[in-house]
């Protein structure tokens, strides 16, 4: 599994309105499990989520946690920033403080939310904007493909790596790690951190 454990995912209020980036997700992420050849139901099960939760995502009704994003490419063989489209009109990107996607980075109650600044197949590059507090939950373990490079800008932060030492860091230190190797973060202390985080991938294809 590419994320965390928690891969459960919730059915969309049948009440909501699809807005336009929930239906580019979606419609990539249908269009990448029919290149596959899955049906839904064989995917939902190989991402450990319901198929109704998967019938809303398609439709633009739900938007994948980030822990979820990350199984879904993995089962479908694919970087997840092909099915989290960002708006990259050209080799200069400006992303304003006003832009970018809130998404949670996992499917249970208080989930820390981070905020997706660019994700471009092209380059093989994600950028994620993360200010979390102590109470936020962040007990997701990852595993992924390619380099991790994290600036902490606020607050103190452990990293966990599974069967290699803890690293603490503090406001404006930076740590690059392989994704391949299971790593969690947890908030030390009571203030909030703010961070950046750059995830940088070998080419799938």
């Amino acid at each position: 599994m590419t994320a965390g454990a928690d891969t459960t995912g919730t059915d969309a209020d049948p009440d909501a309105t699809p807005d336009p980036l929930r239906l580019a997700v979606g419609g990539a992420i249908r269009a990448a499990r029919h290149r596959s050849g899955m049906s839904m139901r064989d995917f939902a099960s190989r991402c450990g989520v319901s198929q109704p939760f998967v019938s809303a995502v398609e439709r633009g009704l739900s938007t994948p946690s980030i822990a979820t994003l990350y199984a879904m490419a993995e089962v479908l063989g694919v970087e997840p920033s092909e099915l989290l489209p960002t708006q990259v009109s050209d080799d200069v990107a400006v992303i304003r403080a006003s832009e970018g996607r809130m998404v949670p980075s996992s499917d249970r109650p208080g989930s820390a939310v981070g905020r997706v600044l660019l994700t471009d197949p092209d380059r093989h590059l994600e950028i994620y904007e993360y200010e979390t507090g102590p109470d936020d939950d962040l007990d997701v373990w990852y595993e992924h493909p390619g380099d991790v490079i994290l600036h902490l800008i606020e607050g103190d932060l452990r990293v966990e790596f599974s069967g290699r030492p803890s690293v603490d860091l503090g406001a404006g230190d930076c740590l690059v790690h392989p994704g391949p190797v299971p790593h969690r973060w947890t908030v030390l202390g009571n203030q909030s951190v703010r961070l950046f985080l750059v995830v940088t991938r070998p080419p799938t294809h």
